[in-house]
């Protein structure tokens, strides 16, 4: 017999929005599982049960039908409905083996939990226009059916106008199926590694730099070589033996901020063309440099050599959109399509349908020109503040963007830098965790923060907040 608590368990609940059947079915089989109800306990008849728990015959017929046909039950006439599900004992049960885990996942890096004041690399969600992607959305809602089904290619709509935008913005004049819509910059690494390196080759990549291009090219099997940045940013290696891909962030150096020389940009065209070294150009916040207009795409400068330019709308819309774009040679594109779906990569035709919308409508111009007004203001309000810090100073030449790099007065261990901040709740990162070759530096001389994520109002408490962080130390 069924105990009083066991039958009050698998009644089913007036409160419950699923339906009756699915309540008692879920209720049998967690009681058959766990072991409740035991191997060979004869169940009651599906008419006593059904008046027991005050619900219609039928509801248990169907899921004693149900348990019956996945072996937890089986029913004979005379023997009546009987638990047939032998469930391991605990020595079994202790006596497995862990998960596998494969040795390429310890070369992957770690998103630390931060809290959002000074955060580098977030923008400030609020500003874009909500109303406005609302609007865009419904529109996009409307797509034609043959457009809402699975799309082997981009949303030619998306195609057209970034290639208008590039081409205004960046100087990079290409055709609109060059463009392969991404979901994000890391997706657009994965893809221009895949198509143009193989296992074993190796990848310059700045250092400090993205973390997300080291996971990247280690997860497709390429070899990272750190390439060191100074004030004409990334500095070429020295070897007689050139790199299948280089990447690196021309426009703006993340996380340092300046751009890549003249001199630099020629050396790296000439290594492409020379040698057939792939280049990625990673258009970083090239948006929001005030102090003077981005310069051309790397893309731009150069037909023969072998660029791939990529950016995302996370920064200059917001990171949920996820919507970027890789630009690749158009004798490629077909291969760059199949790659993407190899290993996963969607098209949001709706996402894509309405950031067309916005780059047509406009939308997307006036709120970069509001964007760059507010990060202008609240960089000015910042660098008033450092110049009565305890503890930082600013550098001397700052040119845009979301974040800053300053340097610390007095040089602190990285581990309890990194734990005073986050007891006063500061969300800025030590540089020397950015110096991705460099994992055993212990002590931190430079810090980056964020702009993105802080209102002009609250820079002046979150620097105090932050002196008193550092001095804690």
């Amino acid at each position: 017999m069924l105990s009083i608590e066991l039958l009050q368990s698998l009644s089913p609940s007036t409160d419950s929005s699923l339906p009756k059947v699915r309540q008692l079915y879920l209720s049998l089989y967690e009681a058959i599982v766990t072991g409740e109800l035991p191997n060979d306990m004869t169940l009651p008849s599906s008419r006593l049960l059904a008046a027991k728990l005050k619900i219609g015959r039928n509801t248990v017929i169907n899921v004693y039908n149900q348990l019956c046909d996945e072996g937890l039950l089986s029913s004979d006439g005379r023997r009546g409905t009987r638990v047939s599900y032998i469930r391991q004992t605990d020595d079994a049960t202790r006596s497995q083996t862990p998960w596998p885990l494969a040795t390429r996942s310890a070369s992957f890096s770690h998103a630390r939990q931060r809290p959002d004041s000074f955060s580098p690399g977030q923008p400030d969600t609020s500003l874009f226009p909500q109303a406005a992607w609302k609007r865009a959305l419904q529109t996009a809602s409307r797509l034609p059916a043959e457009q809402l089904g699975y799309q082997h290619s981009s949303l030619p709509q998306l195609q057209s106008a970034l290639s208008r935008y590039l081409a205004t913005y960046r100087s990079l004049r290409v055709q609109p199926q060059q463009i392969i819509i991404t979901s994000s910059t890391r997706q657009s690494l994965l893809l221009g590694a895949a198509l143009f390196t193989n296992q074993g080759d190796t990848a310059w990549v700045e250092s400090p730099g993205y973390s997300g291009a080291i996971d990247a090219f280690r997860h497709l099997g390429l070899t990272p070589l750190p390439c060191e940045i100074d004030q004409q940013g990334l500095v070429p290696v020295d070897t007689d033996h050139p790199p299948a891909l280089v990447y690196s962030t021309p426009c703006f150096q993340y996380p340092r901020g300046m751009s890549l020389s003249a001199h630099r940009r020629a050396q790296l065209l000439t290594l492409s063309r020379e040698h057939g070294t792939v280049l990625f150009e990673d258009d970083y916040d090239s948006e929001f440099r005030d102090d003077s207009q981005p310069g051309p795409a790397l893309a731009a400068n150069d037909t023969h050599a072998k660029v791939l330019h990529a950016g995302t709308f996370s920064k200059l819309m917001f990171p949920a959109v996820r919507v970027a774009w890789l630009v690749v040679p158009e004798s490629h594109a077909n291969s760059a399509h199949a790659c993407l779906r190899s290993f996963g990569g969607g098209h949001n035709t709706i996402a894509q349908a309405a950031v067309a919308e916005l780059l047509d409508n406009g939308s997307v111009t006036r709120h970069l020109q509001r964007a760059r007004h507010v990060y202008t203001q609240r960089r000015n309000v910042l660098l008033e503040c450092l110049s009565t810090s305890r503890t930082l100073r600013a550098p001397a030449n700052h040119t845009g963007s979301l974040n800053m790099v300053l340097s610390l007065l007095t040089p602190c261990p990285i581990s309890a830098l990194e734990q005073a901040l986050l007891q006063h709740n500061i969300g800025a990162v030590p540089l020397e965790r950015m110096l991705w070759h460099k994992p055993s530096v212990r002590m931190s001389r430079e810090i980056v923060i964020g702009l993105g994520n802080v209102e002009s109002l609250d820079i002046p408490d979150k620097i105090a907040a932050l002196d008193q962080a550092i001095l804690s130390v």
